[in-house]
């Protein structure tokens, strides 16, 4: 059975599906069968998946564009042979969905911004999780080291409760300049170090 992973967080703009795609794409890189499931209406892993393919280097995972509230009963259909299927969650208002995303994961990846103003839907967030019964993992991204707002996005997650990973992805102009291709650089190495620490953690 497939190591699902179900890459939540009920805001726009946190870096799902950047988050998504680095998985996704280590798990392939790694020898693994690789599925990204994209629950976002607005398709933005399968747009990325598209421009890759343009670019001259596919993605390695085979990308499936699928938002549906029912989501959780067709996974074994839709993601036969796969050792790891990531999932790109929904936006904030798509509830059923982004519940249904859950429900069809072993583990919830919550991506974190660094940024204060970008962490009020962690509670929420975590309480569909809760609802649910599946555990939670949080990621920092857009992270700057030493910064006010990277020390009070530790403190606001700490004071959630969230269980954070070491793993981080640090604020970078090279990060933007991944769109529409298979991750490279600074992205490809925080896809595989996050594959290698949310394996781990998640068998424990």
């Amino acid at each position: 059975m497939a190591f699902t992973v179900a890459v939540v967080v009920l805001k726009g703009g946190a870096g799902k599906t950047l988050t998504s795609l680095a998985l996704a794409e280590a798990a392939a890189e790694s020898g693994a069968a690789s599925t990204l499931v994209d629950a976002d209406p607005m398709g933005g892993a399968v747009r990325q998946a598209a421009l890759a393919e343009e670019a001259g280097r596919a993605l390695r995972s085979t990308v499936i564009g699928l938002a549906a509230p029912d989501l959780s009963k067709r996974m074994g259909s839709i993601t036969p042979g796969a050792d790891i299927v990531t999932m790109d969650g929904p936006p904030p208002g798509a509830l059923k969905i982004a519940k249904s995303v859950m429900e069809s994961a072993d583990v919830v990846l919550m991506p974190c911004p660094a940024r204060p103003g970008d962490l009020d839907r962690v509670p929420a967030t975590l309480a569909l999780a809760e609802e649910v019964g599946v555990p939670v993992f949080g990621v920092f991204n857009f992270y700057q080291r030493g910064t006010n707002n990277a020390v009070a996005a530790e403190a606001l997650v700490k004071h959630h409760g969230v269980n954070m990973l070491d793993t981080l992805l640090i604020s970078s102009t090279k990060v933007a300049e991944n769109y529409g291709l298979r991750p490279r650089g600074l992205v490809a190495r925080f896809g595989r170090e996050l594959l290698d620490e949310l394996t781990r953690k998640a068998a424990e």
